[in-house]
């Protein structure tokens, strides 16, 4: 009996150990987590995780070196992984986190400090004397500011009507050309009465012709490659003041991605670049994720009374927008000018 209880209380101690380590802070079952051959992205925690395997080296003189030495390499092993992995994170429908790096050694260095700074969260001795260790580091934060652009948010779309502006004075000011050429030509004595006549005339037509036929493209522009305007909305609402939003993108082929943008059917941008300030981009994230919509409505993410909308098709290069209907298009707008749940990200989307 003393034997048998020893045992237990042996096997309880290694059970709580492991729980300790924060094993059970990567998340649960329904999480939604993306495996690659490095490691895993649990987009629902907002975590990247990575394990790295590391055996007892010969060099050791006894047996707490050869430990120490096999915890170390599992460390290295583990970070490098964590480095692939956090490379592979889709940032939007065009571009991986490997391509801002590529791009700006700042990024590199920001990102390379990160995950050098990631946690351990499980460790486990092999009976060998080998070493497994998982490390794990949040998408939040400094990972997203090293990542978002300075300009990311309102701030852009309220500087680009001021430089479109100007274009349209561009033709007033052609017609006032014409006025100093004349009174350059007639310096010139035989050739005065000839250039001014037949310049000016035939000059100003060609001129503003060409001007006026780019207009009519403008109306290809507007993307509505989808005729799907569906005069029902999907939205399932209680009513009163909406605290958040839950897109059901299942069955649609979505990727998550860390700025995921939502549209209309006729093209229109709904969210995220003329909602969300970049504070609050890289302080909350701009979107959570779940595998269920009943779990992803009862997330503290979306609070009390989330609104849930079905998603129409997946956009984008790597499938990471959502598109809704013409009809929910419209009541999100409307039930996002009676709150602020847009503005401080609280959306959840379901793939």
């Amino acid at each position: 009996m003393n034997i048998l209880r020893r045992s237990t209380l042996f096997a309880a101690i290694i059970t709580l150990t492991l729980c300790s380590t924060g094993f059970a802070q990567i998340g649960g079952s329904g999480d939604a987590v993306e495996t690659t051959s490095s490691g895993k992205i649990n987009w629902t925690t907002s975590e990247i995780i990575a394990t790295g395997i590391g055996a007892p080296s010969t060099m050791a003189t006894n047996q707490a070196q050869a430990r120490a030495m096999a915890e170390r390499a599992a460390y290295v092993v583990a970070l490098r992984n964590l480095l692939e992995t956090v490379k592979g994170v889709r940032v939007d429908s065009e571009t991986v986190v490997e391509n801002f790096m590529v791009k700006s050694d700042v990024i590199k260095t920001r990102v390379d400090g990160i995950v050098q700074g990631a946690r351990v969260v499980k460790k486990q001795y092999m009976s060998d004397g080998s070493v497994e260790m998982q490390v794990a580091m949040p998408m939040k934060g400094a990972f997203l500011d090293a990542l978002v652009p300075e300009k990311f948010g309102r701030p852009v779309f309220s500087q680009t009507p001021l430089k479109t502006t100007p274009t349209p004075q561009k033709p007033t000011d052609l017609k006032p050309t014409p006025a100093p050429i004349q009174p350059a030509k007639p310096q010139i004595p035989s050739s005065t009465p000839e250039k001014p006549a037949e310049p000016s005339k035939p000059l100003l037509p060609p001129v503003l012709t060409p001007e006026k036929k780019p207009e009519p493209p403008k109306q290809p522009e507007p993307l509505k490659p989808a005729p799907i305007l569906e005069g029902e909305s999907t939205i399932n609402f209680k009513g009163g003041a909406a605290t958040g939003i839950v897109l059901d993108g299942r069955g649609l082929s979505l990727r998550p991605a860390l700025l995921p943008r939502i549209y209309d059917a006729q093209g229109q941008e709904i969210y995220v670049g003329q909602i969300v300030t970049r504070t609050n981009a890289v302080e909350q994230g701009v979107a959570g994720y779940a595998k269920d919509v009943n779990a992803a409505a009862n997330n503290f993410r979306v609070t009390d009374n989330p609104a849930i909308i079905k998603g129409l098709r997946a956009a984008g290069t790597a499938r990471t927008d959502v598109v809704v209907s013409q009809a929910d298009a419209q009541m999100l707008r409307q039930l996002s000018g009676k709150g602020d749940f847009l503005q401080n990200c609280r959306v959840i989307i379901v793939y």
